[in-house]
């Protein structure tokens, strides 16, 4: 009885790592999508990166970049997120 209690502890434990270690998840082509940026999401990520004296700059910039007078935002976060050239605005 106990060699079989453990025996099964042993098999649960063993697909309970194949589960959570060995399988891959299923990964989409993301070079083939047609996803839409949102540029709220974009333009106030760039400001992780960016530096302004001061707040009243940033909304500027912010305001700026939602009209698309700065594409190399909109390149960098397509570039960072791994999204290639099938995300649109």
């Amino acid at each position: 009885m106990k060699k079989t209690i453990i025996t099964v502890a042993v098999i649960a434990i063993l697909g309970a790592g194949y589960y959570f270690f060995i399988s891959k998840p299923e990964v989409t082509d993301t070079q083939t999508s047609n996803a839409k940026l949102n540029m709220d999401v974009v333009c106030q990520g760039a400001l992780a990166y960016m530096t302004f004296p001061d707040a009243a700059a940033a909304e500027v910039f912010v305001g700026e970049c939602k009209e698309g007078k700065y594409p190399e935002v909109v390149e960098r976060y397509k570039a960072d997120m791994n999204l290639g050239d099938g995300a649109a605005i």
